[in-house]
């Protein structure tokens, strides 16, 4: 089976204190340092000769020397979730003073998959009851009939595309319509419980399974009292361009299944983005092969083509030392990426097949199942899945060039579909040819050709006479011949070189585990967890038509409010990153009648508490791990509240607005932004354009 294109895709921290671990872990992390040597591999001479002075580190500077030194016996661990694959790295730290760069060579990747030996386990999950007792429905051991839910991770990151989200509520309602409450369904645990499922939830419960893997795969190597005595740090690999909020979903995810119950001693949690990642992995084996021969100010550029994502990173050489082979990066410019991976060929080779199919012969395929790929998650029924898998194998070996070819996709023999010379159906199977094919790749490959063109040009701006030298590409998608070979005649016009590494699949996982190491470059950073719910009192709209004050106000235009909701922000168990803050904001406004705010701006008591041109913003702190939706609802006793007074009379003219009301007059509306910062400390501002109504600082 040859690879496929792959996605390179509340926990407790404590302070570690050194301790004397007991003479057999010392063993046992001898024997496993002796052993963890990836198979058929030798011992690789040092990359780089030990530097005289100490390598000076900065933010945003990578530095390469083999004079630093591990300070701990730990197991780092990488985690590298992908949208079609995943794969997990780690590496046993025996004792403190190791040569880093020596170390690296005993990276491990687990490759002893359930039923399939391979660098990476499809990102795939079942709920579908299994028909074959010793099925796990998960990765590559999935029964043949059962529903797949796949590309999960695409759904972790917000879509602001309202008519997508109104289809798939529609689809959802279908699909909760013609659920089978049957008992035979109930009794077999054949329910479709995707539909109360999140996204977050069925990534959750993918990834306990592989947290279970790993538990085995590190125990097998190690021993478990090794791993119940040493500290566990764990780094997480994410896409270029993720949201805060995917990101905190995918923490939680790694955070639940990763837990302190199958490795009680985790430490430290951090997170590096897969180009950064998949850079630090093709440098370091470029290095070692001979194919880094960098002159100061020359660029290159790292493409991590992956599953679901495109994500490229940009580095300029700013030192070098031929002698000592020591070399200093910087990155230019920012990461950059999108979501053109392959998975979005195989997307184009379902809709290929949908359009030759008909509307009416397609439903024999899909049945009513196909309304399943509209409700929030991919689902993949059996007949579907049966043809992407055939598709695959075109999909690996396409390299654009056979003009008059064809390859046939066969349909299931159990559907009714009638041949079609017009669809290109003939004997029970639909061809290929190489301009359809082309067509699939069309839209992965053009967009990744232009985040290449992004990025060159990014460095050609920044700053005159940098040079691109190198691409790498890397990532399951990058083993894409046709791919490579479009990328290669891109380069060929612009006068760049590219290079493709060997073992680009495990690229990420594996540089994850060297940025962690802080070999080359400077350690991710850890992040925090937070410690509280942090949000603001809000009303929102009441429909009941008969609440009672206080459950309802009613504004100057007769329309109803429910006051004391809470809307929170930051939630407890997010992540904090050290080197930015988490920063939500809420657009509110005031009314006020006129008369009384120019009486407000005259009064000569201006000021005082009772001023009507003062108004309040609620803050709420709550520690409890269920977020209350009424502040009448959240304990006192824990909770902290902090009341803000604005002063509307500070509110500049631009954003005042004037109304009136028939029967009360006229009216003032006045306009503000509230901030909330979370980092070390939580930082609250409310302003108004520019300026500030009021602010304070509270604890995290």
């Amino acid at each position: 089976m040859s690879k496929p294109f792959s996605d390179q895709t509340p926990l407790k921290t404590s302070t570690y204190l050194p301790f004397t671990l007991p003479k057999t872990i010392f063993d046992k992390l001898e024997e496993a340092a002796s052993t963890s040597a990836l198979p058929n591999s030798s011992p690789s001479p040092p990359l780089l000769a030990p530097a005289t002075t100490p390598a000076s580190k900065s933010p945003d500077a990578s530095v390469a020397s083999a004079a630093i030194l591990t300070p701990e016996a730990r197991v780092v661990i990488a985690v590298d979730y992908g949208t079609t694959f995943t794969g997990v790295a780690y590496l046993v730290v025996k004792h403190k003073d190791q040569d880093l760069d020596g170390l690296a060579n005993d990276i491990k990747v687990i490759q002893s998959w359930k039923k399939h030996s391979a660098e990476k386990v499809p990102s795939d999950y079942s709920y579908s009851p299994s028909l074959v007792q010793s099925c796990d429905q998960w990765g590559y051991d999935i029964d043949d009939n059962s529903r797949v839910l796949r590309w999960t991770k695409l759904s972790l990151q917000p879509s602001n595309d309202r008519t997508l989200e109104l289809q798939n509520l529609k689809n959802l309602l279908y699909e909760i319509r013609h659920v089978d409450l049957s008992p035979d369904k109930v009794i077999n645990n054949d329910l479709p419980r995707h539909l109360w499922k999140e996204p977050e939830d069925v990534v959750t419960d993918y990834l306990e399974n592989v947290a279970e893997k790993t538990l085995d795969e590190i125990t097998s190597q190690v021993g478990r009292d090794v791993l119940d005595n040493i500290p566990i740090d764990i780094v997480v690999s994410h896409p270029a361009k993720w949201s805060n909020k995917a990101l905190n979903s995918e923490f939680h995810a790694i955070t639940t299944a990763f837990n302190d119950y199958r490795f009680s001693k985790i430490r430290d949690i951090s997170f590096v983005s897969e180009p950064e990642a998949c850079a630090h992995y093709t440098l370091r084996v470029a290095w070692q092969e001979g194919h880094l021969k960098f002159r100061k100010n020359d660029c290159f550029v790292v493409v991590d083509a992956g599953g679901g994502t495109v994500d490229i990173a940009s580095y300029k050489v700013v030192g070098y030392d031929n002698e000592k082979k020591q070399i200093k990066l910087e990155q230019v410019g920012i990461p950059i990426g999108r979501r053109c991976g392959a998975t979005f060929i195989d997307k184009a080779f379902t809709g290929f097949v949908q359009g030759r199919l008909g509307k009416e012969d397609w439903a024999k395929l899909t049945g009513s199942e196909d309304k399943c790929a509209a409700s929030g998650h991919n689902i993949v029924n059996p007949k579907v899945r049966m043809l992407q898998e055939q598709f695959e194998q075109i999909k690996h070996r396409f390299e654009g060039k056979e003009q008059n070819l064809s390859w046939p996709i066969q349909l299931p023999s159990d559907i009714d579909i009638n041949d079609s010379e017009e669809g290109g159906i003939l004997d029970g199977a639909i061809k290929l040819t190489t301009d359809d094919v082309k067509e699939m790749f069309a839209y992965s490959v053009d967009n990744t050709l232009i985040l290449i063109s992004q990025a060159m040009t990014q460095i050609e701006v920044m700053e005159t006479g940098l040079k691109v030298r190198k691409i790498f590409l890397s990532g399951g998608f990058g083993q894409s011949p046709y791919l490579f070979e479009r990328v290669r005649k891109f380069g060929n016009i612009r006068r760049v070189a590219v290079d493709r590494g060997d073992d680009c699949w495990a690229a990420v996982a594996k540089g994850a585990i060297i940025k962690s190491l802080g070999l080359y470059t400077d350690k991710p950073p850890v992040v925090k967890i937070c410690p509280r719910h942090y949000g603001i009192k809000v009303r929102s709209y009441s429909t009941a038509p008969k609440h009672e004050p206080p459950d309802v106000d009613v504004d100057t235009k007769g329309v109803r409010w429910a006051p004391d909701q809470i809307r929170w922000f930051g939630r407890k168990g997010d992540i904090i990153f050290p080197n930015r803050p988490l920063i939500t904001t809420h657009h509110c406004h005031w009314s006020m009648k006129a008369s009384d705010f120019a009486s407000a701006k005259q009064s000569l008591n201006y000021g005082q508490p009772s001023c009507p041109a003062l108004r309040e913003v609620v803050f709420v702190a709550t520690p409890l791990d269920a977020a209350p939706m009424r502040l009448d609802k959240s304990n006192q006793s824990q909770s902290q509240v902090v009341i803000l007074s604005c002063d509307l009379t500070r509110v500049p003219k631009s954003h005042i607005n004037e109304f009136s009301n028939k029967k009360t007059g006229k009216y003032l509306k006045f306009s503000a932004t509230i901030e909330i910062h979370v980092f070390d400390k939580v930082s609250l501002k409310v302003t108004s354009g520019r300026q500030v109504l009021c602010s304070k600082r509270v604890p995290l």
